[in-house]
């Protein structure tokens, strides 16, 4: 069918032009209609547009929006175009007569850029208003309006929707059923995700002075109009506890991997700095993910719970801050060596210690050939010194556990088997009461007395003072007894002369 009506066919065809940057923005009817255009008589003289604030892709449209996907508290700002006049002023578009429908098409499809001459911006036309519910309503007159999105409010918005153009009324196309003076838009943001993180399950090295390994997932977000990242930085500000292990990253993006010094620098502890050549990879794989594996080393234990909980991913200048927090556990063993003397025990230097990662269900009753954790020597007070360190130190710091999402509840523990290896001279070993229990914390630090019973020596002859004594009494014993014969010899004889 030939549309006749002059105006008619201008607003078609620089209507049906509109572009509003493609994937961000759906310009949508709503059901009802008018039939009539702008300059037929019993047209509508004003409109509405409303806004549906959407996350990600729209899955709805405006009649029926998905208040999962709404974001609240984004603010729009609608301009009214106008166009110069002779006199160089900006007069407002009159879309009920036929002129000024001319050369609209042009100025739709060069959205998002405001417009220019001969268009302008009408100076004090401006309304902002904020997403409620997702939504908001602006009450407009006919003509054609600069929509720009002004503000993100509380939402981690990294790519905002084009700034786009819209009509009151908007037709509804050739084979459509007419004009709508009530549109409605559904654009959608590219929201931030916030990074995540986990800790290897297991550890290679059990004690204090180790590396434990973290991994944190990044996801790149999907940019709006053609944008491309100017800035891209993950920052994770350890425990005082822990310490970043130079050049430990292993990095891919999108199952790429990435080199240190080419796509990012680290510096600190820790944070990841992209390059331009990093963050072109970037641009090739948005929407999939960073992973950066990384070690720490731990440097001492403090209450036992060392969290990774400060971390977070910054993209175009918006960020946001990861939520999980892993956990790392972490408990003291220290051994002081006496001996059995009584009433006050003797300190044992020269004790050598054997710790041992618990494999079965019970510890050996010898201690294994291989497999040792830590080895550890008594000093000269008693106190075993643990060799894991230079110089060597007490306690032992001890892994216990490892958790992605903590704090744990109820609180870990960690059970290993210890050995006396070298016993000092003179001494016998004591069998220690095996497993022996680590708890978080150096105010739980399991605190063991090992003690060793003298050798006894073997049996000797009488000899010195108290063999003498014995022999003395000994000596007047028998000469009491000789005495005592001859004094009854004599009574006999006596008797015998009498």
């Amino acid at each position: 069918m030939t549309v006749k009506n002059p105006l008619l066919r201008r607003a078609t065809a620089a209507l049906g032009a509109i572009s509003i940057a493609a994937s961000s923005l759906l310009l949508l009817g709503s059901p009802a209609v008018a039939a009539v255009g702008p300059d037929q008589p019993g047209a509508p003289t004003a409109g509405t547009l409303t806004v549906n604030k959407y996350s990600g892709s729209p899955v709805g449209s405006g009649e029926n929006p998905d208040p999962e996907n709404l974001l609240d508290g984004v603010q729009f700002t609608v301009q009214q175009v106008g166009k110069l006049n002779a006199g160089n002023s900006c007069e407002p578009i009159d879309l009920a007569a036929a002129p000024d429908w001319d050369g609209l098409n042009g100025l739709f499809n060069s959205a998002p850029a405001a417009p220019s001459a001969p268009y302008c911006l009408i100076s004090g036309s401006d309304v902002a208003q904020s997403t409620v519910n997702g939504t908001t309503v602006f009450n407009l007159d006919l003509g054609v309006y600069f929509v720009r999105e002004t503000d993100p409010g509380q939402n981690n918005i990294v790519s905002k929707v084009p700034d786009f153009y819209v009509s009151i009324p908007t037709s509804e196309g050739s084979a459509g059923n007419g004009w709508n003076y009530n549109v409605v838009a559904d654009p959608k943001n590219q929201i931030l995700d916030e990074p995540t993180k986990t800790i290897d399950p297991t550890q290679a090295e059990l004690t204090v002075g180790s590396d434990v390994t973290w991994n944190l997932n990044v996801p790149v977000p999907t940019l709006n109009n053609g944008e491309k990242f100017t800035e891209a930085i993950v920052r994770d500000a350890l425990d005082s506890r822990l310490r970043y292990v130079a050049n430990s990253t292993v990095a891919t993006v999108g199952g790429t991997p990435l080199v240190q010094g080419t796509h990012y620098n680290v510096t600190g502890n820790a944070v990841w700095t992209f390059t331009a050549a990093g963050r072109a990879v970037l641009d090739a794989n948005m929407g999939q993910s960073i992973t950066l594996n990384f070690d720490t080393t731990v440097l001492s234990v403090g209450n036992g719970a060392i969290p990774n909980d400060d971390y977070k991913s910054t993209f175009n200048g918006t960020t946001v801050p990861g939520e999980q927090v892993p956990y790392t556990y972490w408990g003291q063993l220290s051994i002081l060596k006496t001996d059995n003397s009584k009433p006050n025990a003797l300190n044992l230097a020269g004790a050598e210690f054997q710790v041992f990662n618990l494999t079965g269900a019970t510890c050996p009753a010898q201690a294994p050939s291989n497999g040792t954790v830590a080895t550890g020597t008594s000093d000269t007070n008693g106190i075993v010194q643990w060799s894991h360190t230079s110089p060597a130190s007490s306690p032992l710091g001890l892994w216990i556990t490892n958790v992605d999402n903590g704090p744990a509840d109820p609180a870990p523990s960690k059970d290993y088997c210890v050995y006396e290896t070298v016993v000092p001279a003179g001494h016998t070993a004591t069998p220690i009461d095996n497993p022996v229990t680590i708890t978080p914390g150096e105010s739980n630090v399991n605190a063991m007395t090992v003690v060793n019973a003298k050798t006894e020596g073997p049996d000797l002859p009488m000899t010195g003072a108290q063999g003498t004594i014995l022999l003395t009494v000994g000596g007047l014993v028998i000469v009491a007894a000789g005495g005592g014969l001859i004094l009854a010899a004599r009574r006999r004889n006596n008797k015998q002369d009498a």
